[in-house]
């Protein structure tokens, strides 16, 4: 009886050892604004940098009523940092800014302990009783882009592609359109410059004009190296540049919130498969070899990750110089799995599917693919 309390202390205290262990530590994705819920009107700004640090800026009020920016930076130790504050003033504001002018004096420290992806807890001692001492509940305001928590992502295996200096690797298919119309159906696709403002920076292009109420354009390629006939669970990502504003209203369905973004994987290309439409004179359809589901659907191999639509006010819907904008999709609560072929090798995939029976042109910027192993 005696050994079986003991193991049974000691098994407990291993698990709180665990646990302790298992703290989220700060990582490059802290960085971003955080606030007080209930409080709007003050918050932080922190920023990782490479070094171990982290820079933090609190923009809050004075006992006066005033604004009261501090600042200060500190080392980073596990889930937390600790970071002396200073006060400015004194200076002008530019063109009449000297920094002779500026006045920095110690106000007090600040510490900043991180419990959540996007809960954190900051504790504050001031030099000045005015303030003295407290705390306050943090929650997650903005998050840079393409930065997730860790923790939210659990992968062994991250790959980025990135189309500044090429394809990656990925290859186009045109779908559900009848076989041999693809000059009628306008389609195109390849690798350019993104355009203006963006021109600076390139990506893979998909244009098509709908003629058939059901256009699919997909973008696909292989991932090599992975384990034969195994089972991966996935999250899929994906950056894309639009010009479609939400709301507007077209041929069929909106050129925006019509056009349905969607991300997969399977163990196999995608392919196309000719479907006899059963009239005389009437060509097949080109159909996907794997269910992709059909518009707003997802399929068994691809998740609708959302539309074209951009966000931009429908007052832009007829302004041929309206907005590019970049956006992200993803796969986040939408799990995916699929399993490799006998080579190790998954495709992956980013495509569209238009209700709109009009042209679509839009870029794909960059695709981030996280995977693992399913354990059984």
């Amino acid at each position: 009886m005696t050994s079986l309390v003991f193991l049974r202390n000691a098994l407990c205290a291993l698990l709180l050892i665990a646990a302790a262990g298992l703290a989220l530590a700060i990582d490059v994705d802290l960085t971003g604004n955080w606030a007080s819920p209930g409080q709007p009107g003050h918050g932080l700004q922190v920023e990782v940098l490479a070094d171990g640090r982290a820079v933090v800026a609190w923009y809050v009020y004075d006992v006066f009523g005033e604004p009261l920016w501090l600042f200060g930076e500190g080392l980073i130790q596990g889930s937390r940092f600790r970071a002396d504050l200073d006060q400015r003033r004194g200076a002008m504001f530019p063109p009449a800014f000297d920094p002779d002018d500026v006045i920095a004096e110690r106000w007090g420290w600040l510490e900043f302990e991180q419990s959540g992806c996007n809960e954190a807890e900051i504790r504050w001692q001031s030099q000045d009783p005015s303030y003295g001492s407290g705390s306050l509940e943090l929650v997650r305001v903005t998050r840079i882009d393409s930065l997730a928590c860790r923790e939210s992502r659990p992968f062994d295996q991250v790959m980025r592609f990135s189309f500044q200096h090429g394809k990656s690797g990925f290859e186009a298919l045109f779908l559900d359109y009848p076989e041999g119309e693809q000059d009628f159906f306008e389609l195109d696709w390849g690798h350019a410059a993104l355009p203006s403002p963006w021109q600076s920076r390139s990506g893979l292009f998909l244009a098509g004009a709908n003629r058939s109420d059901d256009l699919l354009m997909l973008l696909q390629r292989p991932i090599n190296g992975l384990k034969p006939d195994t089972r991966y669970q996935l999250q899929l990502e994906m950056q894309l540049l639009s010009n479609e504003p939400s709301g507007c209203v077209g041929i069929g369905g909106s050129p925006g919130d019509s056009v349905y973004l969607k991300l997969g994987a399977a163990g196999q290309a995608v392919a196309m498969e000719l479907e006899d439409s059963g009239l005389p004179d009437v060509p097949p359809m080109r159909r996907p070899s794997i269910d992709l589901g059909i518009q707003s659907q997802s399929g068994e191999f691809s998740r609708v990750v959302g539309t074209l639509a951009n966000g931009q006010d429908d007052s832009l819907c007829s302004d041929e110089d309206r907005p590019w904008v970049l956006q992200r999709r993803h796969t986040d609560g939408q799990p995916i799995e699929a399993v490799t072929d006998g080579h190790g090798r998954l495709w992956v995939f980013a495509l569209s599917d238009s209700g709109f029976e009009g042209k679509t042109r839009w870029y794909l910027t960059e695709v981030i693919v996280r995977l693992q192993p399913v354990v059984d």
